[in-house]
């Protein structure tokens, strides 16, 4: 690839090694103080591996440099994205960053210039206004935002430490924020707790309620080979989704017990017919949370029409977050079916902030599509990594 020159001491690259000890400067000085180069080419060669659009070839990353420094910084996570029952190589951007000493500039632009140059299908999941309104000016379609879906888990947990001002919950009556002030109080909680466990169980028992028939399996055995067979079974009943095999998903989900990622597996007659991906609660998560416990629902991958299934992969999803000491599970999922599904085990609707931006550069992508029509959660593009 040619840089794309500004000066002569300012350009627009795509990764080189050569340029590994200025990136690793940039990690160490924006994301990651402990950084070194090894770990930097270790990462980048992991991926490598798993790169399911170009196999070994690194993901492409592009850098702003200026006298042999990173001032700016893009990358991706390459998928197939399935859409028409026809597999075509896309891109998540991510890692977006501008020195904060650069910022107000032109890099930002600089930066996707390059990218859009170069990648025909890109994706983006972002909630800065200022990042939507560059997406735009460079030709991405915004579809909307991901509705946001919390089960509260332990109800009591939640009452005594929510703040509804600290969320900027500004759109509660006054009435409803006065119950959450009150809430707070020891007694309180416990009884308002007790009340919403019981409605919950009630409205749950009464909507939804797994069939019988299906075996619920944890563990990572579920994104091993069996999870093949699922995708293909199911993937063109999916929308527009990024490719889920199993070799994305062992790449993207690390379920070992030291790892944040919990998985589970719904069989039946001995095929698995549904699987669930659930994050940990972080140990610092949003100080806004004032220590509330939220998990999230990272991944599913089922037949819609196999509704038996989604309810029980969320019934076990619920599950392994109170195993993990969550107080509450959040999900956003932007396919219309996932809405249904989510209110019948219970979980609440509220406003969402991650909008999906879609550019085709080569049409490839039939249209027109709706937000409903993509099957987008958390998981993609890392964007479950906040609570």
């Amino acid at each position: 690839m040619v840089d794309t020159a500004i000066d002569q001491s300012a350009f627009v690259a795509r990764f080189e090694p050569r340029y590994l000890d200025a990136l690793t400067d940039f990690y160490r000085n924006i994301w990651d103080p402990d950084a070194t180069s090894e770990s930097v080419a270790r990462a980048r060669t992991r991926d490598a591996a798993q790169n399911v659009v170009n196999p070994g070839e690194e993901f492409p990353t592009y850098l702003f440099l200026q006298q042999g420094r990173v001032l700016g910084h893009l990358t991706t996570i390459p998928v197939r994205l399935r859409a028409g029952g026809l597999d075509r190589a896309a891109y998540w951007l991510i890692g977006f960053m501008v020195h904060p000493q650069h910022r107000n500039g032109p890099i930002g632009f600089l930066l996707l210039k390059q990218a859009v140059r170069d990648l025909e299908i890109t994706l983006s999941l972002t909630v800065q206004q200022a990042t939507i309104r560059l997406l735009t000016a460079m030709g991405f379609r915004e579809l909307g935002t991901l509705p946001n879906y919390l089960r509260p888990l332990r109800p009591g947990r939640i009452m005594s430490k929510l703040d509804p001002e600290a969320l900027g919950l500004t759109g509660l009556s006054m009435a409803v924020r006065m119950a959450a002030r009150a809430g707070r109080l020891p007694m309180a909680s416990s009884v308002a707790g007790l009340a919403a466990s019981a409605g919950l169980g009630v409205w749950v028992a009464l909507n939804g309620r797994p069939a019988r028939g299906g075996r619920e399996h944890d563990g990572a055995n579920v994104l091993g080979v069996s999870a093949d067979a699922l995708w293909k079974d199911c993937r063109d009943r999916l929308g527009c989704v990024a490719g889920r095999d199993s070799a994305y998903l062992r790449w993207r989900y690390d379920v070992s017990p030291a790892g944040p990622y919990r998985s589970l597996g719904v069989t039946e007659d001995g095929a698995l017919r549904g699987l669930a991906v659930i994050r940990a609660p972080r140990a610092n998560g949003d100080p806004r949370l004032r220590g509330i416990r939220v998990a999230t629902l990272s991944d599913l991958v089922y037949d819609p029409v196999r509704v038996d299934v989604g309810l029980a992969l969320l019934a076990g999803a619920e599950r392994a977050a109170r195993r993990l000491d969550a107080d509450a599970l959040m999900a956003s999922a932007a396919h219309r079916t996932h809405g249904p599904l989510l209110r019948r085990r219970g979980f609440l609707r509220f406003g969402g902030n991650l909008h999906l931006l879609v550019r085709d550069a080569a049409g490839a992508v039939s249209e027109p599509t709706t937000l409903g029509d993509w099957w987008v959660l958390r998981g993609d593009m890392n964007a479950d990594m906040v609570f």
